[in-house]
C-alpha cells in the first residue's frame, strides 16, 4: 500500500497533460472539500464493525461448542477456522485504516505499515486458510464452491492490488484495493444476506420445492448468502469506480486517436 493518496499526490498524469484538458480540468480537492468528501467513512465503518463483533462474539473466548460453523469433534477444522476469523479481521480493521484520508494525507508512513499489515498479517494467511476452511464446509458443494470463489477473488484483487503499488501505479493501486477490499467485507455481508434468505427460503418449507426438507434449506440459505454477498460487493464497488473515476476511461480515447493521425496523414500524401 502506498504512503500517497493518487488522488491528491501527483501519482498519474495530470488533467492538463492529456488531450482532454481542452474540454475538462479536474480542480485540486480543497481541504474542506475532502473533509466533506469521507465523512460517510465514520457510519459505514460503524455499520461493518457492528457485524464483525457479532461475529467474533461466538469466538471469544474460543469454545468449540459456541461455533456457529458445525465442527463438533473436528478439532483441526475449528482451529482452522478460529485462524482464518482472526486473520480475516485484522485485515477488516486494517483495511479501514488504509482508506482513511487523513491517516494517507499526514502519516504516510503509518499508512504504508497498515498497508503491509493488512497483507501479509491479515489477507494472505487468511486466505490461505480459507481454502481448508472452505473445503470441509457441512453445508454442500454450493456453498464449498462459493468459499472458494470468494478466495479466489480476494487473492487475485490482492496481488494486483500490491503489484501496482510495488510498480508505482498509484492510481491502479487504489482502485485495485477498493475492490479487494470490497472482498474482504463480503463475508461480513453474508450476515445480513443470511436473514433475508433464510426469511425467503424457509418460506418455502411445505412446498415441492422442499417438501420440509430443513437441511436442504440450511444448504441453500448458507450456499445463496455467500454468492450474494460477493456479487453484491463486487458490483456495487464497480459501480462506483465508475463513478467516482469516470475521467480515466474517457482519457484512453483522445490518445489513441493522436496515436492514429500520424498514419493517417502518410496515407494522405
Amino acid at each position: 500500500m502506498s504512503g500517497r493518496d493518487p488522488d491528491e499526490s501527483g501519482g498519474e498524469p495530470s488533467e492538463e497533460e492529456t488531450p482532454m484538458s481542452q474540454t475538462q480540468v479536474r480542480p485540486a480537492p480543497t481541504p474542506a472539500r475532502r473533509r466533506s468528501r469521507g465523512w460517510w467513512l465514520v457510519p459505514f465503518a460503524a455499520v461493518w464493525l457492528l457485524i464483525l463483533s457479532y461475529m467474533l462474539s461466538a469466538y471469544l473466548p474460543p469454545e468449540m461448542r459456541t461455533s456457529r460453523i458445525p465442527v463438533a469433534g473436528h478439532p483441526v477444522h475449528y482451529w482452522l477456522l478460529v485462524a482464518h476469523i482472526g486473520t480475516a479481521t485484522i485485515a477488516t480493521l486494517t483495511g479501514f485504516g488504509q482508506f482513511w484520508p487523513w491517516l494517507r494525507r499526514t502519516h504516510p508512513r503509518v499508512h504504508r505499515y497498515v498497508g503491509r499489515a493488512y497483507f501479509f498479517a491479515g489477507v494472505f494467511p487468511s486466505l490461505v486458510l480459507a481454502v481448508p476452511v472452505a473445503l470441509l464446509s457441512s453445508f454442500g458443494f454450493a456453498n464449498m464452491a462459493g468459499l472458494l470463489a470468494l478466495d479466489a477473488a480476494w487473492a487475485v484483487t490482492a496481488v494486483a492490488g500490491l503489484r501496482a503499488a510495488v510498480q508505482g501505479r498509484y492510481p491502479d493501486h487504489r482502485r485495485w484495493m477498493i475492490r479487494n477490499f470490497a472482498v474482504t467485507l463480503a463475508s461480513l455481508a453474508s450476515r445480513p444476506w443470511q436473514l433475508l434468505m433464510s426469511v425467503l427460503v424457509f418460506g418455502f418449507a411445505d412446498s415441492p420445492i422442499y417438501h420440509g426438507n430443513t437441511l436442504a434449506m440450511i444448504h441453500d440459505v448458507a450456499s445463496s448468502s455467500v454468492w450474494l454477498a460477493l456479487a453484491g460487493n463486487l458490483v456495487v464497488v464497480e459501480i462506483y469506480l465508475a463513478r467516482r473515476y469516470p475521467h480515466r476511461v474517457a482519457r484512453a480515447v483522445p490518445r489513441v486517436r493522436r496515436e492514429k493521425a500520424p498514419v493517417l496523414e502518410s496515407v494522405s500524401r
